[in-house]
């Protein structure tokens, strides 16, 4: 894999963080075996400073192959997002993790999609445990979809979620849970907030 930057991902780097924050920086994550690595920036919320942005550039390069209503397949190149407090410094480590599962593991991401025990990984204590992906709806105004030659990239947005979050979306489904958190008013910056079920 070759350790440039394609002229795609830098021109994604420049959409991206234009929309989403300032003081933007990038840093380069490499997965355990060395072979694999993931851009990952960080920039600022221009309104709120406590408020930091991560995002990754590049994991739609790999295959990311979505079952459709038909029953077939779908490639849908996705970048991933996360936005947290500041005070919680490993929020680019939990990304380039997500980033790993996809690249390395071949997991599939998209609406709903939950990377189970990531959070837990870096943050032991917290009872949120699991990053689930949702619509960047921060930047709904602003955010769409970029075309490229190869290909037209998706943005997730990773929140985290409790065990009994979790498990009343699998009872529920994605929607009535993305409705308890409106009803709720959760801080989706607080890795350290209580579960909302």
């Amino acid at each position: 894999m070759s350790q440039q930057t394609s002229e795609e991902n830098k021109k994604l780097f420049d959409y991206i963080t234009n929309i989403v924050g300032i003081n933007k920086m990038i840093e380069r994550h490499h997965a355990e075996d060395k072979k694999n690595f993931i851009d990952i920036f960080t920039c600022d919320d221009p309104l709120y400073p406590r408020i930091k942005i991560c995002g990754t550039i590049g994991v739609s390069d790999h295959p990311n192959k979505i079952e459709m209503n038909d029953n077939s397949f779908k490639d849908i190149p996705v970048e991933l997002l996360i936005s947290g407090n500041t005070e919680f410094t490993m929020l680019a480590n939990i990304l380039s993790t997500s980033a790993f599962y996809i690249i390395n593991r071949g997991w599939k991401c998209q609406l709903g999609s939950v990377f189970m025990r990531v959070i837990e990984l870096y943050f032991e204590t917290s009872d949120m445990k699991h990053i689930m992906f949702i619509s960047p709806f921060l930047w709904e105004d602003k955010l769409k979809p970029l075309k490229f030659e190869t290909k037209i990239v998706h943005w997730l947005l990773g929140i985290p979620i409790s065990d009994k979050e979790l498990e009343y979306k699998i009872e529920n489904g994605t929607s009535a849970l993305e409705d308890i958190f409106q009803e709720k008013d959760i801080d989706i910056f607080d890795i350290n907030r209580k579960s909302a079920i």
